[in-house]
């Protein structure tokens, strides 16, 4: 007689590992299969030279939810995050905003740019604060469906209805927020162009719109959701080494709730008979057989790869095919012999810009532009870069006296027009590097080791289809009860007993745990009740 699981789940990434381990805990016999020789998913860390460790997705930790730090004790397994230091912003023209916690600071330095401006920063995070306490509780809850289709569903639905009245006072805002542009709610705030590229240019991560897209106002509230101070969230910040620790953490305690985990397991297919998943196939040939197909990985991978279109509504495929996941970074890994400091400042000098994140934010315009070019399949030149240097938080991951730049490239399409991303990749990173050098005028002389990822790259190493680090857009039309497609968003799939547990499901994405934990709910409750 064959071995069956209770549960096998596709991908070691942390939303995986969070199913895994909450399934194990309450007496499923589970096991987790990763394609790769390591765990985490877009939440690793690597090494990509001699000595120097970096992360190829994630690099900084913010929204893990409050119960999974409890009960995967991940404090106490050895998970501590250095938090961030201020977020540089430098214009083309050399002018430098620094934007940090201390909200007096902020205002005055706000007012080198524009009083009114500073007059309104504090209105401006008071409002977005206040929308933060009615969203946030819900990245715990699982989204409804609005049919109706199920007792369930009405009483998911009286929930969100109830927490709409608790923040009735905010419903208004919130639905202008969904609706607008990020670049015109900002300018409600603030007028000077510096001010608005700092917060705007969140709307441009890990999507193809511009700030100036109806829909991408929601990104700010997304954004501050990682600050909240209310207890729902921890502040945002460098995991001592590297991101990879957290979800080797979770491994770990996902083990020791009797979870087996497999490396070097890649997926080929989905399993199923009669409407309803069985198990998988592996590469190698090997089937493992399971009461429950849970996927960790993105939409698209799952439904138009994994699964036999057959097993699938047309209409859905049809939905799955028009689901946007087409992801806009390139990431560069730099290893330097030193720590290179800004125009004036002297090098090997920790100063406070190089414990926070560094954007060199073109203005609002020019991002639209830029995106824009994105979207016609062209690898945007110049465009936004980020860049942070992990090693000041954590200096063990790279040799003694050296460090490690982490560097986000921004409107690099995965689809470009008529250029291949194996052809140019390595050019528009000297491009790059050169666009940083004219702020960071030593970086190109200590660079010692670079690892260039595309998005291409992204898709191939990490399985990230579209290289899209969050499966897919975060928009207004692929949120809540809408990703990833309408009528399947309670982490249920047309196949009985195929779930989803990635970051193609509410909430979305980020290094949260919240998608993992609601899909381990859904399971265990219809498994209770003798769906299986």
């Amino acid at each position: 007689m064959r071995d069956v699981y209770d549960a096998v789940v596709i991908g070691g990434g942390h939303n995986g590992l969070v199913t895994g381990f909450y399934l194990a805990r309450a007496g499923m016999r589970c096991v987790v299969v990763e394609r790769r020789d390591i765990l985490g998913g877009a939440c690793n860390t690597e090494e990509f030279a001699p000595g120097f460790r970096a992360s190829t997705g994630a690099y900084v930790l913010s929204m893990l939810r409050e119960a999974i730090w409890r009960d995967m004790r991940l404090v106490r397994r050895g998970v501590n995050v250095d938090p961030a230091g201020p977020t540089l912003n430098i214009s083309p023209d050399g002018a430098r905003y620094l934007v940090g916690d201390d909200t007096a600071a902020n205002i005055e330095e706000t007012k080198r740019f524009s009083p009114s401006d500073a007059n309104a920063l504090e209105r401006f995070e008071g409002d977005l604060a206040r929308m933060v306490k009615g969203v946030v509780p819900a990245f715990d809850w699982i989204a409804p469906d609005l049919g109706l289709s199920s007792v369930r569903d009405l009483r998911e639905l009286a929930r969100w209805g109830r927490l709409g009245f608790r923040q009735r006072r905010t419903i208004a805002d919130l639905a202008y927020l969904f609706s607008t542009s990020a670049t015109q709610y900002l300018s409600e705030y603030f007028s000077s162009p510096y001010v608005l590229a700092a917060f705007g240019w969140h709307a441009i991560n890990d999507s193809a719109v511009g700030p100036s897209t109806p829909g991408t106002a929601y990104v700010l509230l997304h954004d501050h959701a990682s600050e909240a101070a209310d207890g729902a969230v921890r502040q945002w910040g460098f995991v001592r080494g590297g991101m990879g620790v957290v979800t080797e953490l979770m491994g770990e305690a996902a083990r020791e709730a009797g979870c087996e985990i497999r490396m070097n397991a890649e997926v080929e297919q989905i399993l199923t008979r009669g409407g309803a998943a069985t198990g998988v196939r592996l590469t190698s040939g090997e089937e493992i057989m399971a009461r429950r197909v849970v996927s960790n990985a993105d939409p698209k991978r799952t439904f138009l790869r994994l699964t036999d279109p057959a097993d699938l509504p047309e209409t859905f495929v049809t939905r799955i095919e028009a689901y946007r996941s087409m992801g806009t970074s390139m990431k560069i890994n730099l290893g330097v012999a030193g720590l290179p400091a800004l125009t004036g400042d002297a090098d090997d000098v920790v100063q406070p810009y190089h414990r926070g994140i560094m954007e060199l934010n073109p203005f609002i315009p020019d991002m639209d532009d830029q995106q824009a070019q994105a979207t016609r399949g062209m690898a945007a030149d110049p465009s936004h870069i980020e860049l942070c240097f992990p090693t000041v938080h954590d200096p063990g991951l790279a040799p003694e006296g050296k460090h490690i730049v982490t560097i986000d490239v921004n409107s690099q399409p995965y689809t470009l027009r008529d250029q291949a991303w194996d052809d140019i990749k390595e050019g528009r990173a000297d491009r790059a590097v050169g666009a940083i050098a004219e702020h960071f005028p030593t970086l190109p002389a200590m660079i010692e080791h670079r690892q260039v990822l595309s998005p291409l790259d992204l898709e191939r190493r990490i399985g990230l289809t579209g290289g899209h680090a969050l499966h897919g857009d975060m928009a207004p039309d692929q949120l809540l009860f809408l990703r990833p497609t309408r009528g399947w968003a309670d982490h249920t799939t047309p196949i009985r007993e195929l779930y989803l547990c990635g970051a193609g499901t509410h909430p979305g994405g980020g290094v949260t745990g919240a998608n993992g934990r609601n899909a381990a709910r859904v399971i265990l409750r219809r498994a209770k009740r003798g769906k299986v």
